[in-house]
């Protein structure tokens, strides 16, 4: 039976590869993320074990604020650990480490950036503790001096002796470019551009004064890095106002620095293998309808297999090989397919200038084995029911010439679909009352399954009424066409539910991003009052200094200007880090609306802090209730001077921006919304502040409404990239109807023959192959968006408590999904209409069944 299987594999080939490409697309994304993500990782483990290769010690600060996705932003270090760190027995050397936020402007005037490209200013350090190789020039020394990086300095134009602009935390200055370096043997690592200054420089300019962000020690070798790091801790332990300061060998800062590099490439690769496992699940629904619709073609022959004595397992077994077969030889393209990827990502990549080394292709025997086994797991899972329904065929079967699939009751598909649909939306009522949000996942995939065992019973009728205007306009054709389409529900529904996943999740993230669009032009447009925006989104993430900010309010053109910034503070009971927003609350009245419910802005004060009215009620908080705070070094309690309803300009807590002078907190701002002065037109008022953005370097000015339509434009972006994700789905969606048409023309091909011999043209049959494929593709689409509607409103169900009420249908995205779900038909349908257009008349009349 095993050489029977790998005859029949052989003998229809063209279809073995047809259905493996749904296994190859889906397993060559699953591959080529591992790859790139094994790739990356091992590029910047080298980069990190080069970087602190001389390292013998390193002072951080233990004081850290967790972020999304588990990622941790540490506090600054005081100088005086480095005096402190020098003094210790072993040590020869001992440097300020300062890297931050700053950019660099180009001769234009406009920030040097690409699209991915941070932004980056730091210390230039000296001698073995220096990951940076001066190819021209000299160091930097004294307040007016910057040595660039070779990529910013040639993306520039700039060349030793020439001025350079540059802002960072303290504002915007210019500098004289003393000297060009590389970052070991590449431009500039990863995308950033880079500025770099000596140690004062550096820490007044772009960390904080008194503060840096780690100190690097180099030993004498008299003692090993293990004892050195102990001895260094025991001396910050002995300094007051240094006890929360980290002591690690060399070894260690590597490991951690390569551990958080995983941890961001981990989310990446876990965001893309969703995707991929998705692409897997359709490419399931192919293969599985595939070998149901060839076990019914095989039926005389398995039948006659069955005469002559095999058993039902052998003829299980022999289906289940040809499965093996297929997806092996799947996930095998698939891995090579992958590789190509990966690559491909990389040339891109260099391509876009990011300056990372490469070091080959990394393939790990992890890789190899989870595309194999999840390729053929797939394969075999979608194969097991059409095999074991092939092995249920009698004996007798062989002298039926039927190659169609027996029609079957669907009662109790029915039932369990009602049931698995009744338990999804008791989840969701369910999390309505109140528990626990993580059934809303249970609930999805309850409805998904449910619909998708409906399809057969859905498809009839629904097809009747899609059908109905083609066979009007398309006259006997589009009655075969719609009549075809009807002939087999169970089929078309499982021809449909690769198109009708795909929809559904790309309706489902519409209706979200539509969702949060629209909330943000509600409460955006209601909370801010002002007039014009500045925003920084051309140069780094948050890059105006506060000190811009009050130039701003100097301008008598200027009605008022107020900075938004976003702070990393702690509790200090707790030790629990968060963000908050930071305002001057003087030039913030009339400016934004929060929508107080006890006190004001003008109740903030420098040892205050605004809280929203869900903090308020989660933490039992009331105006006049203290907390302590811990803002960077020091230990401050706070009065909590006002309650506000939730916003969507600002954190759930609100402090003074006066809060984090003198601490090694950034006081950047990330936004200056404005006002204009009475009296002064829209004209007056862009000459004067464009002149004051034009000085500083920084920032595009926006109106109200231009300033709420980029919040849009961003979620948009954002999602393009989920939407060609899930155009892997619709890929393999394709892959399935030209398979399933290619399959019905093979299995129908005595009909077409007839129809043929009794008058009906060539065009008339391609018109009737095309317009199946197009019902077909539209009913996957129809149902596909009414799931993902509901999809849409389930997740915003699930994240009521984070403010987002609003529920948005995207008529405009529905629409273009149905106009694609109809050219996807006319596409698929090409080579199965050719292919039922050149059919032997004679041969076709002559077959069986």
């Amino acid at each position: 039976m095993l050489r029977l299987a790998f005859k029949n594999v052989t003998a229809r080939f063209g279809r073995v590869v047809l259905t493996a490409l749904a296994i190859i697309v889906s397993t060559a994304f699953l591959s080529g993320t591992f790859m790139f993500r094994d790739t990356l990782e091992g590029t910047f483990d080298a980069i990190f074990a080069k970087s602190f290769e001389k390292v013998d010690a390193y002072v951080q600060s233990g004081n850290t604020v967790e972020t999304a996705f588990g990622f941790e932003v540490r506090d600054k270090v005081p100088i005086d650990a480095v005096r402190v760190a020098a003094g210790v027995q072993g040590v020869t050397d001992a440097q300020a480490l300062v890297q931050g936020d700053a950019v660099v402007i180009g001769k234009n005037g406009k920030p040097i950036e690409r699209t991915t490209r941070s932004t980056s200013g730091g210390t230039l350090n000296s001698g073995d503790l220096s990951v940076w190789k001066l190819t021209s020039g000299r160091a930097p020394s004294g307040g007016s001096e910057v040595v660039l990086d070779d990529q910013t300095a040639s993306d520039g134009g700039y060349v030793l002796g020439d001025t350079v602009k540059i802002n960072a935390e303290a504002g915007s200055r210019t500098f004289a470019l003393v000297g060009i370096a590389r970052y070991n043997t590449v431009a500039t690592p990863g995308d950033a551009t880079w500025a770099l200054f000596d140690t004062q420089t550096a820490m007044e300019f772009v960390a904080k004064p008194g503060f840096v962000d780690a100190v690097l020690i180099r030993g004498d070798g008299t003692v090993t890095d293990t004892e050195l790091a102990a001895r260094v801790q025991a001396a910050m332990n002995a300094t007051p106002g240094l006890n929360q300061m980290q002591a690690l060998t060399g070894a260690e800062i590597t490991a951690q620095s390569q551990t958080e590099i995983q941890k961001g490439l981990g989310f990446f690769t876990i965001f893309l293998s969703i995707f991929s496992f998705i692409a897997l699940g359709v490419g399931c629904f192919v293969i599985y309808n595939v070998f149901s619709i060839t076990a019914a073609q095989r039926r005389r022959e398995n039948a006659l297999l069955r005469a002559i004595g095999a058993s039902r397992r052998q003829v299980t077994w022999m289906m289940l090989a040809e499965a093996t077969v297929i997806g092996v030889l799947g996930s095998v393209v698939g891995l090579v397919a992958g590789a190509g990827l990966a690559i491909g990502i990389q040339v891109a990549l260099n391509g876009a200038g990011l300056g990372v080394p490469s070091r080959g292709l990394v393939i790990t025997a992890g890789t190899v084995v989870v595309t194999v086994i999840a390729g053929v797991i797939t394969t075999l899972v979608a194969a097991a029911v059409p095999a074991f329904s092939a092995a249920r065929v009698p004996p007798v079967a062989a002298m039926s010439e039927s190659a169609f699939e027996q029609v079957r009751s669907n009662r109790g598909r029915v039932v369990a679909a009602f049931g698995f649909m009744a338990f999804g939306v008791a989840a969701i009522i369910a999390v309505l009352a109140g528990a626990d949000g993580i059934l809303l996942g249970v609930a999805v995939v309850a409805i998904f399954v449910g619909v998708l065992l409906l399809g057969p019973t859905m498809a009839n009728p629904i097809a009747r009424v899609l059908g109905a205007p083609v066979e009007r306009f398309r006259g006997i054709t589009g009655g075969m066409s719609r009549a075809n389409v009807q002939r087999n529900p169970r089929r078309t529904a499982r021809t449909a539910a690769p198109v009708l996943i795909g929809v559904a999740l790309v309706t489902g993230a519409s209706v979200f991003a539509a969702s949060i669009k629209q909330q943000l032009r509600d409460t955006i447009g209601q909370q801010f009052v002002g007039e014009y925006v500045i925003n920084s989104s051309n140069g780094g993430s948050l890059s105006f200094s506060q000190s811009f900010v009050d130039e701003l309010n100097t301008l008598p053109e200027v009605g008022a200007a107020t900075g938004l910034g976003f702070a990393r503070l702690q509790y200090s009971d707790t030790q629990k880090g968060f963000f908050a927003t930071t305002v001057n609350p003087e030039t913030a009245l009339g400016i934004l609306d929060y929508k107080f419910v006890q006190g004001s802005f003008a109740s903030l004060t420098p040892n205050g802090m605004l809280v929203s009215a869900g903090e308020a009620k989660r933490s039992k908080l009331d105006v006049g209730s203290t907390v302590g705070l811990r803002v960077g070094q020091t230990d401050v309690t706070v009065t909590v001077q006002g309650i506000y309803a939730s916003s969507d300009l600002a954190q759930a807590r609100v402090v003074h921006r006066d809060l984090l002078k003198g601490t090694s907190v950034s006081n950047l701002a990330g936004f200056v919304f404005m006002t204009k002065a009475p009296g002064v037109s829209d004209k007056q008022f862009r000459t004067a502040v464009d002149a004051s953005i034009k000085t500083y370097g920084i920032g595009t000015l926006q109106n109200r409404s231009q300033f709420i339509d980029g919040r849009s434009d961003i979620i948009d972006r954002s999602l393009f990239f989920i939407y060609g994700l899930l155009a892997l789905s619709v890929i393999i969606a394709v892959f399935g109807i030209v398979l399933t048409m290619l399959l019905a023309v093979y299995e129908r091909r005595r009909e077409i023959g007839l129809l043929r011999a009794v008058g009906m043209t060539r065009s008339q049959v391609r018109t009737t192959v095309r317009w199946e494929s197009v019902l077909t593709s539209l009913y996957g689409a129809i149902v596909g968006v009414v799931l993902g509607l509901v999809l849409g409103y389930i997740v915003i169900v699930a994240l009521r408590d984070s403010g987002l009420s609003k529920y948005a249908i995207p008529t405009a995205s529905i629409v273009f999904i149905v106009v694609t779900a109809f050219v996807v038909g006319v596409l698929a349908a090409v080579i199965p209409a050719w292919r039922a257009t050149k059919l032997d008349l004679l041969k076709a009349i002559g077959t069986d069944g």
